[in-house]
């Protein structure tokens, strides 16, 4: 392993606050809209404040004791407290690669990696880049959260490859 390159750790636990809650929502809220329609607008917007006030609470297996469970968990999965959890991981080691090698990861230069172009996202010169590498350690990061998140193995493919489609389309954009 270079100097360049850092090891994350597997995904022990719910994720750190420290991190920009609105930059993780914006990034998150487009893949809900291609993944999970229905949770789009205003129930995002509640699921999101509620997982940002108890980010552990996606990981829950026993919600016996919930007022809201009822019958097969399979069913009651919302992707949005997954797809939030998944974020901020892939964003703390895009931060955290960035500062092995001495790189400032701004919240635009996080946005353009993860393809957000647009008017709200003025191109400062900031830029990230990583290697397929790293990108594939995105994968594997956000396939564990989803996992633990309680996703299928083949939901948390589908969210990988939505998380890594739109880094890759943010790689390949000028």
């Amino acid at each position: 392993m270079s100097r360049h390159t850092i090891e994350y750790r597997d995904y022990a636990g719910p994720v750190q606050s420290d991190l920009n809650e609105t930059l993780v929502r914006e990034l998150t809220e487009p893949l809900i809209a291609d993944l999970s329609p229905a949770e789009q607008g205003e129930l995002f917007d509640l699921l999101s404040e509620a997982h940002f006030a108890h980010p552990e609470a996606y990981t829950r297996r026993d919600r016996t004791n919930d007022p809201l469970a009822f019958g097969l968990p399979e069913l009651t999965v919302l992707l949005t407290p997954v797809m939030l959890a998944a974020m901020n991981e892939a964003v703390r080691y895009v931060v955290a690669s960035a500062l092995a090698r001495g790189t400032r990861a701004t919240a635009n230069a996080i946005r353009r990696l993860f393809g957000h172009r647009g008017p709200d996202n003025p191109d400062t010169g900031d830029t990230l880049v990583l290697t397929d590498q790293q990108w594939s350690e995105i994968r594997r990061i956000v396939e564990q959260v989803a996992r633990k998140g309680g996703v299928a193995a083949d939901q948390a493919e589908v969210i990988a490859d939505a998380v890594i489609g739109r880094g890759a389309s943010g790689r390949t954009a000028s």
